[in-house]
């Protein structure tokens, strides 16, 4: 008899449009505060979240990417309420596994976020804060940025049977190899992805995290996975429920 597939604790019915806050991302990124003054950072995807917003007030020259750029704001801002409900939907679905997280702040805080990123996005889009790109083709010349974050795109949207939440999915281990090696291209300081783990009910290690540190190292990076105090669900530890960082 042939091993069961591993269970997904949850699924999505396509790619989800909302954002977090900036002390979500201090904590998924293992990253202090202090650290961002004077910094060029790149996030992407960026999504409707205040990261841009927030990092830029306190003093660093961050750059959102993400595809829906090309959209109106009006757009964005009902794909983004519409998005949350439904991931929130799913979430409830396995409550249980969500014990860590209350989800009616989980709520609150993406749109806190989304708002935040409504007020910003007019002026920088003409300041360039924001732009209309996607993995794994970006429009910026090599080693531009001093940190290069991303988050929830690689190893979460895979197909669930490598540990993702998006059936038929189409980032393939390829598609994860090269737009890894693009992030990495833009970097002249460090890279951090996050998170690093599978969706199943019983979370491990994504095996596409550690393919591509084997392809980031043979580029010349040195990787290591930082633990995140994020919380996201059933994470089994904080060794797993970590961010990968790449340095040169």
């Amino acid at each position: 008899m042939a091993p069961q597939a591993p269970s997904p604790l949850f699924t999505v019915d396509g790619m989800q449009f909302f954002g977090r806050e900036l002390g979500d991302y201090l904590a998924m990124f293992s990253l202090p505060a202090e650290r961002l003054p004077g910094l060029r950072v790149l996030d992407c995807p960026s999504g409707p979240g205040s990261f841009v917003a927030e990092s830029t007030a306190r003093g660093a020259c961050t750059v959102g990417v993400d595809p829906l750029y090309a959209q109106p704001l009006d757009v964005l801002l009902a794909r983004g309420r519409r998005d949350v409900q439904h991931t929130i939907e799913r979430m409830q679905l396995k409550a249980s596994a969500f014990a860590d997280i209350d989800l009616a702040a989980y709520q609150a805080s993406k749109l806190r976020a989304l708002d935040r990123f409504a007020a910003d996005y007019p002026a920088g889009i003409s300041e360039g804060r924001y732009l209309a790109a996607s993995l794994p083709a970006l429009p910026f010349p090599d080693r531009h940025f001093d940190l290069v974050l991303s988050a929830h795109l690689l190893f979460t949207y895979s197909d669930p049977a490598h540990g993702g939440i998006l059936p038929d999915s189409p980032f393939s281990l390829e598609w994860h190899l090269r737009s890894a090696e693009e992030l990495w291209r833009t970097c002249r300081g460090e890279l951090r992805l996050y998170p690093t783990t599978t969706r199943w009910e019983t979370p491990s290690r994504h095996a596409w995290a550690e393919r591509v540190c084997e392809r980031l190292e043979a580029l010349g990076g040195r990787t290591r996975f930082e633990p995140s105090t994020f919380a996201r669900g059933n994470h089994a530890s904080d060794s797993l429920n970590a961010c990968l960082v790449v340095t040169r």
